[in-house]
């Protein structure tokens, strides 16, 4: 019996190394990174919209807006004149926090600027990718055809620049 409980004292501490090593292991494919096929990675759309909410996932922090129109006079409505929520779905949260992006930076309301990899499938809904992200200040939109990095006081958050909207350049992604 002690020769047992000897045995057992000594394998025990190895018995929950090995698990824990191999709970880790199946853990890792549970937090691995989903794939990025729904977005078309060789474009991008601008926007310049207003924000709706923002959700900060701890996955993916996500925008909610509406886009406004080139002239930056009105929001863009849908089929029944509805405003058109996009959704983008940017870094991690704790990347976007890195980066300035909170909540409480872009409330409802605020204006701003960013490049869109679209989903393929035609829905409302984008990837940031390496788009830069700008902040208009309050009270202001930006000329006609421009967007946040163009107004004199916008916030910056994280690195980039607001892409030409199209085909991306080879390079780039």
């Amino acid at each position: 019996m002690a020769a047992t409980r000897t045995l057992m004292t000594r394998t025990r501490p190895l018995a929950i190394a090995a698990a824990v090593l191999l709970a880790g292991f199946a853990a890792a494919p549970a937090g691995a990174h989903h794939s990025y096929a729904m977005y078309d990675g060789t474009i991008y759309r601008v926007f310049t919209g207003v924000m709706v909410r923002v959700i900060p996932n701890a996955a993916h922090f996500e925008m909610h807006f509406v886009p406004l129109n080139d002239e930056r006079t009105a929001l863009v409505r849908d089929d029944d004149g509805e405003p058109l929520v996009w959704v983008v779905q940017m870094e991690s949260a704790a990347e976007a926090f890195r980066h300035g992006i909170t909540r409480d930076s872009f409330p409802q309301g605020t204006v701003f600027s960013l490049g869109v990899h679209p989903r393929r499938d035609g829905r409302p809904a984008g990837d940031r990718g390496d788009s830069g992200l700008f902040r208009c200040p309050e009270g202001s939109t930006p000329m006609a055809g421009l967007h946040c990095d163009s107004v004199d006081g916008n916030t910056a958050f994280g690195p980039g620049e607001i892409p030409e909207p199209g085909p991306v350049d080879a390079g780039r992604r």
